[in-house]
């Protein structure tokens, strides 16, 4: 995913992180399911992109299988579930025993 970024094809990276869901990956072949916001030309540009960039021939289909999550969709799933534990932890509980009604709030480190 980052090397999409880094091809300067940010257009590209937001579709594969947001509109592709993975159904089969095994070199040189790529199955997936698209979103309804994706490009119909989605295929042919991760072709594209690879046959320039790496020079090889990758198979890239479409499928109806649902697939996996997108890649959005579990980094948010992996936030949730750090959330979750820190809210678990003894002392978190404690304090948010010790003040009803306060929320947990993360912030990102940029």
């Amino acid at each position: 995913m980052d090397w999409v970024g880094c091809q300067r094809e940010g257009m590209l990276e937001a579709h594969l992180l947001h509109d592709v869901h993975l159904v089969e990956f095994s070199p040189p072949h790529i199955t997936f399911r698209l979103s309804e916001k994706a490009p119909k030309t989605l295929p042919k540009q991760i072709q594209d992109l690879l046959k320039t960039k790496l020079g090889d021939l990758w198979t890239i289909a479409i499928s109806d299988e649902i697939g996996q999550p997108t890649l959005h969709e579990k980094a948010k799933q992996v936030l949730e579930d750090r959330r979750q534990l820190i809210l678990e932890a003894p002392l978190v509980k404690a304090v948010m025993e010790a003040f009803p009604g306060a929320t947990f709030i993360h912030k990102e480190d940029h």
